[in-house]
């Protein structure tokens, strides 16, 4: 069973923060800034009493982490610089860990909020009105998310983002030796974030603009080395041992040979940036992703006794 202090370093570890256990504290320290959240998974009138008599003593800001709820005047006991962190918040930091480590981006979270006083406002997306975007179409309705999260993972957030990715064609021969015995074609996207490679059946129709809020993530992948890693994709995908029997005579012969493309002599051919719409779900269970053009369930990520 996973404890609350760890899944309490596993939040400022996200943030790049080094850990460790300070008395009844989980600290966490980074560049000259510290925090400490102190761990309140159950009533305790002894807890409590440690927490007001050491917390204004601490350098640095203090976080009680209660997953019980609190009477008013155990809040009103608090010293001031004390921050409450209730089940609800320390669930949301949780999924937003989880969900940043699938889509390969930070996004704000409340932990950004101890130690940042002026956190920039991401800009919307229409800053860019003029520069249309490949923006594959949705089939996947807040509505219909909603209904399929509450049902799974109690979802009580529901972020929609658009992913970017390289799209590549390619129309390459294949080989035995000098022998030309095929011809191969596809297409392949490229996840600017992640690196990850998917075979797509063809090339979508595309919108310029979506309705539903959204937010765009950059690219975190150059063209070039996302080329590269459609050229060695292609190379793999298509490169295999095969029986090949041939007939002399009276004597048939079966030869093991490897099968291989000529990228030299076909063609990969970049695309473009296509964006896939993808819903991030928080849950009071657990964290979902969603692909919103497919409906497709891309992971499912359960906290069972995480709390």
């Amino acid at each position: 069973m996973t404890t609350l202090n760890s899944v309490l370093k596993e939040i400022l570890e996200s943030r790049g923060f080094l850990v460790d256990q300070d008395g009844s504290f989980v600290r966490g320290r980074r560049e000259g800034i510290e925090l400490h959240f102190f761990p309140y998974s159950r009533h305790s009138p002894a807890a409590m009493e440690e927490l007001t008599k050491t917390a204004p003593a601490i350098k640095g800001k203090v976080v009680l982490a209660a997953l019980v709820p609190l009477a008013e005047s155990t809040l009103a006991a608090l010293p001031p610089e004390v921050v409450v962190w209730d089940r609800e918040a320390v669930e949301h930091e949780v999924g937003r860990t989880r969900i940043e480590r699938l889509v390969g981006e930070d996004d704000h979270g409340l932990i950004d909020d101890l130690y940042a006083d002026d956190f920039p406002l991401m800009e919307e997306d229409d800053q860019d009105a003029g520069e249309e975007e490949r923006i594959v179409p949705m089939h996947m309705s807040l509505q219909d998310v909603v209904e399929l999260s509450t049902k799974t993972v109690g979802g009580f957030s529901h972020r929609l983002e658009l992913v970017p990715h390289y799209l590549f064609s390619y129309d390459v021969p294949l080989y035995v030796g000098e022998g030309k015995i095929g011809q191969r074609e596809g297409t392949l996207a490229v996840n600017a974030l992640t690196k990850d490679v998917q075979p797509w059946d063809e090339v979508p129709e595309t919108v310029t603009r979506l309705d539903q809020g959204h937010k765009r993530l950059e690219p975190l992948l150059e063209e070039e080395d996302a080329s590269a890693i459609a050229r060695s994709t292609v190379e793999s995908e298509h490169t295999c041992e095969r029986d090949m029997i041939t007939e002399n005579g009276q004597v048939t012969m079966t030869e093991r040979v490897t099968v291989h493309p000529r990228l030299d002599l076909g063609c990969v051919r970049g695309l473009g940036i296509y964006y896939v719409p993808i819903w991030c779900v928080e849950g009071t269970k657990g964290v979902m992703i969603l692909n919103a053009s497919t409906g497709k369930v891309l992971s499912e990520d359960y906290f069972r006794d995480l709390l």
